[in-house]
């Protein structure tokens, strides 16, 4: 698919300067559309305050600070996403369903960047996002950069979300000069993960791309996601492109180890769909 439509969550101030800014230059690249969205919760405040100062009377100030916010989150945004074609959208509401609410008007999320606090009324959980958004996501190293998919490494699995990610990403892999599929797994599938990536390898080939190569090897449990990195290391990869793996349970979104560590802690772009 050819992205002409990003979306990215702004906040007041540097606090999302870094995702913004790979967004501002993915978008200029792409000739595409960023969409910026500022979103921002009022905390649940008790009825009961021990110092006398009434519910009534903080809620007008609660709402002043979130206006407040939201424009310093606007400015932010017109001045780190200068150069490209943008859209600003607001709304006082929870950062994560309201991301994924406008994700029905873009092709892609881009999230990432710095850790953030943590905080559901003004923070976006990425992991929620992604598993509720219905969008692929390209996620932003913590130290920030521009994205360059010279060199892409696709984690294949065979599943559903695998072979969505690399459908999704085939727009990325069409800029690529060199594109390596890895498989890891048990000794006994070995044969079944050639067979799998040989696969993967023709149908990226054949929308006249870099000439895809292969790599398959022994790897389970905790080893697998350090083996993925480390081929990612080898070959210097600019994007990571992986299926997301999660679900629901109970009140928490749980995500599969691998997609996690990619999601939270590493030093590459990488792009998700689940």
């Amino acid at each position: 698919m050819s992205f002409k439509s990003l979306l990215v969550h702004a906040l007041p101030g540097e606090a999302s300067r870094l995702r913004i800014e790979a967004a501002t230059a993915l978008a200029i690249r792409l000739d595409a559309l960023l969409i910026g969205l500022g979103a921002e919760a009022i905390p649940p405040i008790a009825t009961g305050d021990p110092y006398g100062f009434g519910t009534g009377q903080w809620i007008p100030l609660l709402y002043e600070q979130q206006t407040r916010n939201l424009e310093a989150a606007h400015s932010a945004f017109a001045t780190q996403s200068k150069g490209a074609r943008t859209e600003w959208r607001s709304v006082g509401d929870l950062p994560t369903p309201a991301m994924a609410r406008v994700a029905r008007a873009v092709d892609l999320i881009v999230t990432g960047g710095p850790a953030g606090t943590g905080d559901i009324y003004n923070t976006v959980s990425t992991s929620e996002l992604l598993l509720s958004s219905g969008r692929p996501m390209l996620v932003v190293p913590p130290h920030g950069g521009r994205l360059d998919p010279r060199r892409v490494m696709v984690a294949w699995k065979d599943t559903r979300e695998a072979r969505r990610a690399v459908s999704d990403a085939l727009s990325f892999m069409h800029m690529a000069d060199e594109i390596l599929i890895v498989a890891l797994g048990d000794r006994e599938d070995q044969d079944a993960l050639t067979a799998q990536t040989n696969d993967v390898a023709g149908m990226i080939a054949r929308h006249s791309m870099a000439k895809p190569r292969t790599h398959v090897a022994v790897s389970g449990g905790d080893d697998v996601q350090t083996d993925l990195l480390a081929q990612a290391d080898r070959m210097d990869a600019d994007l990571i492109v992986s299926g997301a793996y999660g679900h629901s349970r109970a009140y928490e979104w749980v995500l599969g180890g691998v997609t996690r560590h990619l999601l939270h802690a590493c030093e590459r772009f990488v792009f998700l769909s689940h």
